[in-house]
């Protein structure tokens, strides 16, 4: 960059109609050079008769003795500030001071406002609160509190990493850097490989709103270095044998279990997810020749789904008068399930495998401690495919859109598969 010569820059004003019969605009003029020149208007006016062209200033007349100071004085600041502005642009090359000094004349005169580059935590604190409101185009839906909290805990995390590795977050600095120790971060918390997965979704939440509202250019986050980690669950399922030892045990000494059981039961006979099989009314019974079915407006998809009535569901209904149980707290739902199961005997000891830590943990637990809302669900899709139901009537009841996501879904072993496989009819013996 080289000097700017505009020490000799000169401001003026000056009336455009002089003579004028009523209170025209202050217009200033600014010399940076003879090739160089801005023109604009000041939010004053004057009539000219009371205007002293050649002081550039309004006259000492009584007419105008009440603003003759106020404008006099604005217009000598106006004039300050723009000498001032010159002097600091001294390392500007000549055209970006003519450019710059017109966007700084039209900051100080309101027409614009100062743009402040959205940091990142400004800017994701502003996507959490408007997310409170956000509709998600797919279900016509707000977002889950869940997810809000979520975010809530990721900003936080990101907050605590900068203080203690000393690594200061903007949308430049998350790269491939950022990831490793950010990685190595979670893992001294001692948090498992799914739920740092998901602290990582949630960043690149921000990072990809981001980059749309044009305020990120690193693209880092979309390396396929920057994954999102996780480690295959287990989850469990209840064959019908234990489904059944969960209905036959008597629980009407105790309503809250005997509710969340039947709760259970419904989800793993319907398939549908506890917030939808969790707060079924009379309402949702329909007829159809002859055969009865559960017709719902799904939660999670806004989707209609009819469901036909199995007889177990049916003795249920029965049990409560021809209505589906009351809605209970979600919570208090697994909170019950794990001592229904611990009742009915399920003691399969289950080994899982976790990585937490950055450690992979390898323990035994009891088949009653895995049971959640979730093992309805699950039990019902295994339980379906094992029956023969086709795996596509299954989807359109689990809302599954791929097969193969659908198989990993379903808890099945290899060797339940194949014993599945060894019933269909090509296995079954046709030479004579």
């Amino acid at each position: 960059m080289v000097k700017n010569h505009y020490f000799m820059a000169s401001v003026k004003f000056l009336l455009r109609d002089k003579k004028a019969t009523k209170f025209v605009t202050i217009y200033f003029a600014i010399n940076l050079s003879a090739k160089s020149r801005i023109r604009g208007a000041t939010k004053l006016k004057i009539h000219p008769k009371y205007w002293d062209d050649k002081n550039q200033k309004v006259r000492n007349m009584s007419n105008v003795s009440k603003i003759k100071d106020n404008i006099n004085k604005k217009l000598s600041e106006f004039k300050s500030f723009v000498l001032k502005k010159i002097t600091e642009y001294d390392s500007y090359e000549a055209t970006e001071i003519e450019i710059q000094l017109k966007k700084d004349i039209d900051i100080y005169f309101g027409k614009k406002t100062i743009e402040k580059k959205l940091t990142f935590y400004t800017f994701s604190r502003q996507f959490i609160d408007q997310s409170k409101n956000r509709i998600i185009d797919s279900t016509g839906r707000t977002l889950s509190n869940r997810t809000i909290k979520e975010y809530e805990r990721t900003l936080d995390l990101l907050k605590d990493f900068e203080q203690k590795y000393s690594y200061p977050i903007t949308f430049e600095s998350i790269n491939m850097d950022f990831y490793g120790l950010f990685i190595e971060y979670l893992e001294s918390l001692d948090f498992s490989l799914n739920t740092i997965g998901k602290f990582i979704k949630q960043l690149k939440v921000f990072m990809n709103a981001a980059t749309e509202e044009n305020l990120n250019t690193n693209l880092s986050f979309q390396s396929k270095r920057f994954i999102k980690p996780s480690a295959k669950s287990t989850q469990v399922y209840l064959n019908e044998v234990e489904l059944k030892k969960i209905i036959d045990i008597d629980y009407s000494d105790d309503p809250t279990l005997n509710i969340a059981r039947d709760l259970f039961i419904i989800g793993a006979y319907t398939g549908l997810r506890v917030s939808d099989f969790n707060g079924l009314t009379k309402d949702n019974i329909h007829v159809s020749n002859g055969k009865r079915f559960f017709r719902i407006i799904v939660k999670k998809t806004n989707k209609y789904l009819p469901i036909p009535i199995h007889p177990i569901v049916e003795v249920i209904l029965k049990k409560n008068e021809g209505s589906p149980p009351k809605r209970m707290p979600e919570q208090h739902i697994n909170k019950a399930l794990k001592k229904i199961a611990a009742k009915a005997k399920l003691n399969e000891d289950i080994i899982i495998t976790k990585t937490k830590g950055g450690k992979e943990i390898t323990e035994s637990k009891k088949k009653h401690e895995l049971i959640t809302n979730h093992t309805s669900r699950r039990s019902f899709c295994t339980n379906a495919y094992f029956s023969g139901m086709p795996t596509l009537d299954i989807m359109a009841i689990s809302g599954h859109t791929s097969e193969k996501v659908f198989l990993n879904y379903i808890k099945i072993t290899d060797d339940e598969r194949a014993l599945k496989i060894s019933e269909n009819s090509f296995f079954k013996e046709k030479i004579k």
